[in-house]
């Protein structure tokens, strides 16, 4: 399948807030986020412009240009099937927020497509990237560690459950 991975435009909020709301509902997602989808999808319209906008963040999107994944009609087949969310910038590093495939894309090399973008970008603008990865996600881990990720040592309770632990890891431009 051919796919676009490309920056969130500003205009493109409804379609964010739509694949992260989906990503949210995975069965995964108690593990994979730190948000939850009762507290995002209570967010406003203005929260999810300010998100899409590309101020102090950036978004990346995986567009197919075929049937599928998450999309709008009448889109001429575009459907969106990856999203990193919130790529921050901090004054020291970048930090990546969420990485998403919808079930169908994971397994085909598309994260690591979507992954090749955000550290493009990132490297743009500082020498590290960082991210935190729960304990019970083996899956994420392996592929940070796979992408050059090393954990720091440093780590925290789990924002969902703090009875489990979250291990920072950061890649340093090579």
């Amino acid at each position: 399948m051919d796919y676009e991975i490309r920056p969130v435009l500003p205009a493109e909020w409804r379609r964010s807030r739509q694949l992260r709301l989906t990503a949210l509902q995975d069965p995964v997602a108690p593990v994979a986020f730190a948000r939850t989808y009762a507290e995002e999808s209570a967010m406003s319209e203005d929260d999810w412009r300010r998100r899409a906008s590309g101020e102090g963040a950036q978004q990346f999107v995986a567009v197919s240009r075929e049937n599928g994944g998450i999309g709008e009609h009448g889109d001429h087949g575009e459907s969106w099937v990856g999203l990193t969310v919130a790529v921050i910038e901090r004054p020291e590093y970048i930090s990546v927020n969420a990485v998403y495939l919808v079930p169908e894309a994971r397994g085909s090399g598309l994260a690591d497509r979507l992954f090749a973008a955000v550290q493009d970008w990132a490297w743009q603008r500082t020498d590290r990237l960082h991210l935190w990865v729960h304990e019970k996600n083996p899956r994420a881990e392996a592929f940070y560690r796979r992408m050059g990720f090393r954990r720091t040592g440093e780590w925290m309770a789990s924002p969902l459950d703090a009875s489990f632990t979250e291990y920072e890891m950061a890649l340093d431009r090579p």
